[in-house]
């Protein structure tokens, strides 16, 4: 089962317009691939108006665990990605709910948005519980050589990535990848970690341990210099 299947019986249902303006952006996936000059770069000061540090979600789904990371440490920018609209709308009103002032939801794959990440100006990036069965080429469409050389690329120097899947030929991959990224290094002594357990977690995650299958986890950091 995949994430679309788990997302089906979440009802398109708009936040308020207040909500609408401060936290979704919904951008068209063919402009930002044809004019990337057209839209803000994922970055505090373009985003948010200030320098504050910033950290992505990539599939960020309804946004629970976004919402929660947040919440609890408003001197850092968060922004979601998912290309599924009312997914983000959930996670919109999420935040109006918890009057989240640190918070951007946009519209896309991952993929178009390289152009729009600078260098050395993410301070960690999330990729958990992605969907396991969309795959083009034979890659995974997200966690693919191509993912961890931008993520090297765009994180500051010390900035994490964090990994998690309870699917294990998919985790297989991703770690075989991002050991051959160069200026990536685990932040922990094992090849990768069993086992998930944040303060807040998402839909996503509490059904898939429906199934009972471990959470497959590694952190990277970019290295300094």
């Amino acid at each position: 089962m995949g994430r679309r299947a788990l997302s089906r019986n979440i009802k398109r249902v708009p936040p308020s317009p207040e909500a609408m303006e401060r936290y979704v952006r919904l951008w068209g996936q063919e402009e930002v691939h044809f004019h990337p000059e057209r839209f803000p770069r994922i970055t505090s000061r373009e985003l948010f108006g200030d320098d504050a540090p910033l950290e992505l979600e990539v599939g960020c789904g309804t946004g629970e665990y976004l919402c929660a990371l947040a919440a609890d440490r408003p001197g850092v920018r968060f922004v979601g990605v998912d290309p599924v609209t009312k997914v983000l709308f959930f996670a919109a009103r999420l935040a109006e709910e918890a009057k989240l002032a640190n918070l951007r939801l946009v519209r896309s794959t991952m993929q178009v948005l390289y152009p729009m990440l600078v260098p050395d100006s993410i301070s960690a990036v999330y990729v958990h519980f992605p969907d396991p069965f969309v795959r083009a080429r034979g890659e995974h469409k997200v966690l693919n050589a191509r993912f961890f050389k931008e993520m090297q690329r765009a994180l500051a120097p010390g900035g994490t990535l964090s990994v998690v899947s309870d699917k294990p030929e998919l985790f297989a991959q991703a770690l075989r990848l991002v050991e051959a990224q160069p200026g990536l290094v685990k932040t922990h002594p094992e090849r990768h970690l069993v086992g998930f357990e944040p303060k807040l977690k998402s839909r996503y995650q509490k059904k898939w341990e429906r199934y009972a299958l471990p959470a497959l986890r590694f952190e990277v950091r970019k290295a300094a210099g």
